[in-house]
């Protein structure tokens, strides 16, 4: 998260007594971000028939993933109809102190989980470079797109798991663009992916409609969070501005009054998001340590309104802020102890509940709309 880190570090220099941007970026960085490098697990305990837009009020277990000697004992992902996918993460071959490493493992490698349990392999997706230990993939917010980078084919590739149709992007992308800390999104429809190639450098990202092959460059400054509806939503940290870009190129960005980490996508309403500020000044901690969540009017730039976020386990630690699984609900992704959590949270009374849980906090995570990398 160099970009991100870049940012609060400039504003952590106006509070020298309390290092925030240590203190942010610990947190902020997790798995996720989101994902930032965790230690593994391959256990996954999911909702069933879980999607990004429509959940269960309560969450159920579906059947774990069986427990794999070897590697080869999970098989690749094949082609044709899968169905739709519950997350992604990076296989981790580190074995237990004093035991080996299955055989055939390839650490850092891609697997997807489908909803309803099964893991499989994703081999043919990039997983690391030279200069880059860890190459995004991204999934739609309904779970049904799986975007990844082909290395042979010098390309992104966006495959449809319920029909299993693949598109390669017609747009070019040498391996040596996918910088650390890059990032991926793709849109529902699975046509357009926003990519930014090196976090923390002012190189230009993309938005790249993968059936024409059209382009249309992004600032380097901004770092994409999502697309919906054909618009990328789009941040800048440390100003901080919201631009929300039509996949044809264009918009303008907003301007808020106050530094905001942590967007999530455009809510159903069309005009606000959820984000948590980050004031600079002594002794302030950033909201996402005080579990208090702002909702931001994204035409005006102005605080719609501030709620605590209530019901988190003791301990609990707010990584991200996702997508909306309703009018009032939007996604939080939760640290708790060993694990990684969904919690839905009103932003209208702060009450959570629990939408899915991913055991073991699995390495890499990636989760239904959100931002593929970090």
């Amino acid at each position: 998260m160099t970009r991100l880190r870049d940012a609060l570090n400039g504003i952590a220099e106006e509070a020298p007594p309390v290092n925030l941007a240590d203190l942010a970026v610990a947190g902020y960085r997790r798995r996720r971000r989101a994902s930032a490098t965790l230690a593994a697990a391959a256990t996954i305990a999911v909702l069933a028939g879980v999607t990004a837009t429509v959940l269960v009020a309560g969450p159920r277990r579906v059947p774990a993933a069986a427990p794999q000697a070897a590697a080869t004992a999970v098989p690749v992902l094949p082609e044709g109809k899968v169905g739709t996918l519950s997350h992604a993460y990076r296989q981790s071959c580190l074995p237990p102190k004093g035991k080996s490493a299955p055989p055939g493992c390839v650490d850092g490698e891609w697997r997807v989980v489908t909803a309803d349990g099964r893991t499989y392999r994703v081999p043919q997706a990039l997983a690391r470079t030279a200069g880059n230990d860890r190459v995004p993939v991204a999934l739609s917010r309904d779970g049904r797109m799986f975007a990844y980078y082909d290395e042979d084919a010098e390309a992104h590739v966006v495959r449809d798991m319920v029909t299993g149709a693949e598109t390669v992007s017609a747009a070019k992308v040498t391996a040596e663009r996918l910088g650390a800390g890059s990032m991926l999104v793709v849109s529902d429809d699975g046509r357009h992916l926003a990519f930014d190639p090196r976090e923390g450098t002012r190189d230009p990202g993309l938005l790249i409609d993968v059936r024409t092959g059209a382009t249309v460059s992004v600032p380097g400054v901004y770092e994409p969070v999502a697309i919906k509806d054909g618009v990328a939503e789009l941040v800048r940290y440390r100003k901080t501005d919201l631009l929300f870009m039509p996949v044809a190129g264009g918009g303008r960005p907003v301007r808020f009054d106050g530094v905001f980490i942590m967007f999530s996508e455009l809510a159903p309403d069309g005009r606000t998001v959820a984000a948590f500020e980050f004031p600079p000044g002594k002794k302030v901690l950033p909201e996402y340590m005080t579990r208090r969540l702002t909702v931001l009017d994204t035409r005006t730039g102005r605080t719609v309104r501030k709620v605590s976020v209530k019901g988190l386990p003791k301990g609990a630690r707010i990584d991200n802020a996702t997508i909306w699984q309703g009018p009032s609900e939007v996604t939080l992704a939760v640290e708790v102890g060993k694990d990684t959590r969904a919690y839905a949270v009103d932003v209208r009374t702060g009450r959570t509940r629990l939408v899915a849980r991913y055991p073991g906090s699995p390495r890499g995570l990636v989760t239904p709309g959100a931002v593929g990398g970090l």
